[in-house]
């Protein structure tokens, strides 16, 4: 450009505005600010203009770095000399500036900080019209790595934020709060730091109302929150404090708590701890408010979703990193708010049900929707969730259905399964919330008003059932408590019904066996069960005595219970007739101990009825029957045997009543004669078919057993050599009766039965078949004995190289060698026997192998092979028939005539022709791939190499960062140190060293000063060595008083020495020193002390003079309590009362009343002093309020 181009700007002005020294520069721009402001003086402002887009649009957006700073100090220079008349030019000034923030340049940006802040000065308000520029500038230059340009912006921000502040009704929130929103999931801290001191400031004003912003920013200041460094946590915390402590006083639309609520529930489940707490403690806080209830409640999953994970911390692995006492106090915080905030919302829920059921038509503020998701949160915590929340989560549940019976109705079938895999839970807890749930869910909604429980009871019982058939532990572990536990929760009676049905229809006999012994005992033994064994004990009417039919038809898997059944019941004929079957019985161990246990039962306090009974011999014969055999069953050695042997011989004339049994059943039967005139429910029970039911039930254990028994081949080999021992003697009890070793067959399992020919087969004969087989490393079998007649089994396993991989797996069968055997082998020795099973075994062996089935075979399962060989055989020769039609199809289509013989050719040569094209063209790609391969790797290379050139610069700069912020902090710890330096040096500055150093005041009758009293009266003895010390400080004030007002006291000199303080009179000389007169005293009676009384009389003498010395300087001043200096030693009060400073005897009360209004002076004196101080020093204790005229002090 011409230098015309630059006017008005010389040519010379311009050449130094670009130098790059800075001083030249800036006398270029007071230059520009001297001719602006000559401008302004004629209002030439067309020139001003031009200078404005001269120095705007040539230099402040130039290319050359220098035009750039130049341009940025005259654009400054001329905003100051504009003034006010800035505005007129604010679009030339604002946005240039603005465009150098983010320039390459350094120094460039720290100059376009420097020339907004002059800009800004000027400008004021008008700044704020482009305050979101400036503002979105300024967060991207706090986090510059240049530390002047950060403290440029840091000027530049402090500036913006008074500006804010002075014109608070103009700056447009509504319109920065999209920016804010923006900017403020910035992760950089500097950023950080300085969006959080922006919305703190905007917070602090109240004409901004931030409260209604926060629902958009919220989110944000979640993640700052998060940020590693503690210092923004710590403001992020406050500002959280801040706007809680607004929404409690405010009143907030509700729309924005359901917004904040959505927010505060999502950060809740943060894996950031300080996050995660505030989150909570705002939802307990929003709890707490009884505006947000109908607001929090559509949200109640979102809450337990947050709330219910927080008790599994307890046992969580955060417990590891509890290592100070801070860390444990805030985990206590942690727990105690999660465990409000789940009080709280139980108890809205409650509620909300009490509402519901008083207010029909009312508006609820729980859908089913709510409910719905409700029910989805829980379930998850009771499936996935560690123990504490889980059981939290049940009580949920319990809690749900007790309130909202009809809403969860429909959701039962999705929680029953979640809520039965709880049973197997190791807490017992969770085990009686889920029994508690399903108490409730029995007892509600009941479609038939006949039965107590709905359809669901039954079900919950089956599937009980179920669950303690698969998992045997849980039953034994957990089943008796469960049992128990629904007792107590619901009827036992129709617990014990539901489950004798359930049990009657069982396939398992030996699960209904153990399910049995379990309910007999609980049935025996349990507190609970107290009433229903009442019932059953008395049978008084016909519900008890069909309650008995249906728990005998499903006892009758277990005896031993059925006979305690009938000993509570008092059915003793039954008993004895159920005895006597016992015979019948295999009697095993398990048996014997169930036998021993009914035994110490017998010798309880349930069964004393049952002892009691006894002494009735007559009549209870079957009784004594029924305990005789039970004797009779038991092992003599045993301590049941024993005790129940004792107990038979209490019986009265036990011996001579057995001798006449007959005589007794005589009578027996008359007294039953007898019975049946009487209405007996027991008449009704059909015991002789109750006793076939048994029978018919005992027989289906035994056809069970034998099933269980019976041998069956299985691939399972471990399974056949754990079982085939204990099914040995069963199966050898039905083994056909054979000279020749008995083989299995390898289908079915079932015995064969031999030719006889098969005696004459001898080893030569077997020769052949064994050159021929391929069977490798067979191991021969070994005679073993088992069982306990003497059968002798013999196990055979095949080579290993003929049997496929899973045959390799399975167990061969076993031959059984019946106990007659034993006879032959007395005749024929145990080597020629053996040879003969081993030729058999080679002959079954060599057929195994040449077929695909091992051998040998029964007849049925021969013909079932041969069946199935022949479908096989059907189905091949069909195959084959269709084979060799297609075969002349292809034949007959593949005929070609001759004249197409040369077209194929013609075709064959073209495809040849193209075949080699093809592959020269595959070459030339192969070549090409290899380029582009070879190009490849040098990229790579190349790539890798700038790849660790990044890192090494990367650690370079890193490095340079790390010595960055450990300046920085060292500069901000010299910050923070000299900041608590000037505020000690404040708060020095601003404290009185005569007020603080000397208190003076009262203490009922006495005055004080620095907390000594002064007097003594009849009633309160105050210490001499008390009053001493209070004479010395007032002393040590009285002489400080004096020297701040440069007075020296006529005839008296006053010496401050504590306890011992005395003055000294100035006319009176003793061994050429001058009479002391102490200011203490330690006598008794001070008739004579007259030096004490002369000292009180001098001190307030000096009290007076220190008064005429101040209305000297100040005619207005006046003290409450007048001194006349005539009378020496007496103070008048306001009523004109004189009272004597002197001590004597008789008087104390008018003494201790001269030294209070003594004392009363001096404060007096004290506070117009303190007055007197400089400006930066002020008094914290204000002038005694008395009846007496006030002092005015002069300004």
């Amino acid at each position: 450009m011409s230098d015309r181009d630059y006017l008005p700007l010389s040519a010379t002005l311009v050449k130094t505005l670009t130098d790059k020294l800075y001083e030249k520069r800036k006398a270029a721009a007071l230059e520009i600010e001297k001719m602006v402001r000559e401008l302004i003086a004629v209002q030439n402002y067309e020139q001003i203009e031009r200078i404005c887009k001269i120095l705007s649009e040539h230099f402040v957006l130039s290319q050359n770095g220098n035009f750039r700073r130049g341009g940025l100090i005259g654009i400054a220079a001329l905003a100051i000399a504009c003034g006010r008349e800035a505005q007129r030019f604010k679009s030339y000034l604002v946005p240039p500036v603005l465009q150098c923030f983010l320039d390459n340049d350094p120094k460039v940006r720290y100059y376009a900080c420097e020339s907004l802040y002059n800009i800004a000065k000027v400008l004021r308000t008008i700044t704020l019209s482009y305050f979101n520029e400036i503002f979105d500038c300024l967060s991207k230059l706090v986090c510059d790595l240049e530390p002047t340009v950060k403290s440029g912006a840091e000027l530049c921000d402090r500036l913006l934020k008074d500006i804010v502040i002075e014109t608070c009704t103009q700056f447009e929130v509504i319109a920065f709060i999209p920016l804010l929103r923006e900017r403020i999931y910035v992760r950089n801290a500097f950023t950080r730091q300085f969006i959080v001191s922006w919305v703190s400031l905007l917070t602090s004003v109240p004409e901004f109302d931030m409260v209604q912003y926060l629902p958009e920013i919220m989110d944000g200041l979640f993640h700052i929150l998060g940020d590693p460094n503690p210092e923004i946590r710590k403001s992020c915390e406050i500002l959280f404090s801040e706007f809680l402590t607004i929404l409690k006083t405010s009143q907030v639309q509700p729309d924005m708590f359901e917004d904040m609520t959505r927010i505060l529930i999502q950060n809740s489940q943060s894996s950031d701890d300080l996050i995660q707490y505030t989150a909570l403690h705002w939802l307990r806080e929003f709890l707490n408010m009884p505006k947000c209830h109908q607001v929090l409640l559509p949200h109640s999953a979102g809450l337990l979703s947050a709330v219910l994970p927080c008790f599994s911390y307890e046992d969580d692995n955060r417990q590891n990193i509890l290592f100070t006492f801070v860390d444990f106090v805030f985990f206590l915080f942690f727990i105690f708010t999660a465990k409000e905030i789940n009080s709280i919302l139980r108890q809205l829920i409650k509620n909300e049900s009490t509402k519901k059921s008083n207010e029909s038509n009312a508006i609820h503020n729980l859908p089913d929707m709510t409910i719905t998701k409700m029910v989805e949160v829980l379930k998850t915590q009771i499936q996935s969730g560690a123990s504490p929340s889980r059981i939290i989560a049940l009580g949920w549940v319990h809690h749900l259905f007790e309130c909202l019976q009809d809403q969860m109705a429909s959701h039962i079938d999705v929680l029953f399964p979640t809520l039965f895999r709880v049973l197997s839970d190791p807490s017992d807890e969770a085990v009686l919330l889920v029994l508690q749930v399903f108490a409730l869910i029995s007892t509600s909604n009941r479609t038939n008003t006949d039965r107590n429980y709905n359809d669901y009871f039954t079900k919950f019982i089956i599937v009980l059932m179920d669950l303690f058939r698969t998992d045997r532990s849980l039953l034994e572990a957990r089943g008796s408590f469960i049992i128990r536990q629904l007792c107590m929760l619901l009827s036992p009676e129709d617990i014990y019904k539901t489950l004798s049905e359930t049990l009657a229809n069982e396939p398992d006999t030996n699960f209904a066996s153990i399910m049995v012994k379990i309910l007999s005992s609980i049935l025996l033994t349990s507190t609970e069960l107290h009433d229903l064994r009442i019932k059953l004990k008395n049978l008084q009417t016909i519900e008890s005595a069909d309650l008995f039919v249906c728990l005998y038809k499903t006892w009758c898997h277990n005896p031993v219970a059925l006979v305690a059944l009938c000993f509570l019941s008092q059915n003793y004929d039954h008993a004895c007739t159920l005895v006597q079957l016992f015979a019948e019985i295999e009697v095993t161990v398990d048996f014997l101990i169930e036998i021993d246990k009914l035994v110490q039962l017998l010798e309880s306090p349930i069964f004393t009825y049952l002892r009691l009974a006894l002494l009735d011999v007559e009549n209870n014969q079957t009784l004594i029957r029924a305990l005789c055999g039970l004797l009779m069953l038991l092992p003599g050695k045993t301590d049941a045997f024993h005790v129940l042997r004792r107990r038979l011989e209490c019986v009265p004339n036990f011996i001579d009543k057995f001798t006449s049994i007959d005589k007794r059943l005589a009578n027996l039967s008359i007294n039953s004669k007898e019975k049946e005139t009487i209405n007996d429910p027991r008449k009704n029970i059909n015991f002789d078919e109750l006793q076939q039911y048994y029978l018919s039930i005992q027989n289906r254990h035994i056809d069970l057993k034998k099933q269980r028994y019976r041998y069956a081949p299985t691939s399972d080999v471990r399974r056949n050599r754990q079982t085939s021992t204990r099914y040995l003697d069963k199966m050898t009890m039905s083994a056909p009766k054979s000279p020749l070793p008995q083989f299995v067959c390898q289908v079915c399992g079932n015995f064969l039965q031999q030719d006889s020919s098969l005696e004459t087969i001898d080893d030569q004969m077997t020769k052949p078949i064994a050159s021929s087989t391929t069977i490798c490393d067979e191991s021969y079998n070994e005679l073993q004995q088992g069982g306990s007649d003497g059968t002798i089994v013999i196990r055979k396993t095949l080579g290993r190289k003929r049997l496929s991989q899973s045959s390799l797996d399975s167990a061969n069968g076993f031959a059984l060698v019946p106990h007659d055997v034993n006879k032959d082998l007395e005749q024929k020795s145990m080597r020629e026997y053996r040879n003969d099973i081993n030729i058999h075994e080679k002959l079954y062996d060599f057929l195994s192998e040449q077929y695909t089935f091992d051998h040998p075979l029964c007849q049925e399962c021969t013909d079932t092979l041969l069946d199935k060989l022949d479908v096989d055989l059907q189905m091949a020769t069909h195959e084959l028939t269709s084979y060799k039609k297609l075969l002349e199809q292809l034949n007959s289509s593949t005929n070609v005539q001759p004249e197409n013989y040369e077209k194929l050719k013609q075709e064959l040569i073209e495809l040849d022709e193209e075949e080699k094209r093809i592959k020269d063209e595959l070459l030339k790609l192969e070549q090409e791939n290899q380029r582009l391969q070879n190009e490849s790797e040098q990229l790579k290379k190349d790539e890798q190499s700038l790849e660790e050139e990044e890192i090494r610069y990367l650690r370079d700069y890193n490095e340079q960062k790390r010595l960055l912020f450990e300046a920085e902090d060292e500069q901000k710890s010299i910050d923070n140190q000299t900041k608590h330096a000037r505020a000690q040096y404040e708060k020095l500055s601003k404290t009185n060293a005569f007020n603080a150093a000397f208190h003076i005041w009262h203490q009922e009758h006495f005055g004080t000063i620095n907390g000594f009293r002064l007097g003594r009266l009849p009633s309160i003895n105050v210490e001499w060595s008390e009053i001493n010390a209070g004479l010395g400080q007032a002393a040590l004030l009285l002489n400080s008083l004096a020297k701040r007002i440069d007075l020296q006291f006529i005839k008296y000199k006053i010496i401050p020495l504590g306890s011992h303080s005395y003055i000294e009179d100035l006319n009176e000389r003793k061994n050429g020193k001058f009479v002391q007169l102490p200011l203490y005293t330690g006598r008794r009676h001070l008739t004579w002390d007259n030096q004490f009384n002369k000292a009180l009389i001098a001190f307030l003498d000096c009290v007076n003079q220190f008064k005429l010395a101040i209305e000297s300087k100040n005619q207005r001043f006046c003290l409450p309590y007048k001194m006349n200096e005539k009378k020496k030693g007496v103070i008048t009060d306001s009523n004109g009362y004189q009272f004597h400073v002197s001590y004597q005897v008789g008087s104390q009360e008018e003494w201790t009343k001269a030294l209070k209004y003594m004392l009363t002076n001096l404060k007096w004196g004290l506070t117009w002093i303190t007055s007197q101080l400089p400006d930066d020093m002020t008094t914290s204790n204000a002038i005694p309020t008395t009846s007496s005229p006030t002092v005015t002090s002069p300004r």
